[in-house]
């Protein structure tokens, strides 16, 4: 038969294990949270507005606008299905160059 005083002795030895691997696991967090500082305040600081790069004047694309074909809508006011469409809707596909 089993007394009361081995059922409370396991029960205390599984508790204080669990306590102890619990104590692990915050020490472990802790010590991560405060190794990932240090690194972070090893890090040089990020450039201020002053110190970014600055794109030269001529560097970008130019900006395009094109007008749409006059023929491309409808004049009577319908809408055009998919079938009547060519080229998926892109200038100069390569659909309108086939012979």
């Amino acid at each position: 038969m089993i007394n009361s005083a081995s059922v409370l002795a396991t029960s205390a030895s599984g508790t204080a294990f669990a306590s102890a691997a619990g104590l692990i696991v915050v020490v472990l967090l802790i010590g991560a949270v405060w190794w990932g500082m240090k690194r972070r305040a090893a890090e040089p600081k990020p450039p201020t507005t002053a110190e970014q790069p600055r794109r030269p004047a001529g560097a970008g694309r130019p900006e395009q606008s094109r007008e749409a074909e006059a023929q491309s809508f409808p004049s009577d006011g319908s809408r055009r299905t998919a079938h009547e469409l060519k080229g998926y809707g892109n200038f100069g596909s390569p659909e309108d160059e086939r012979p």
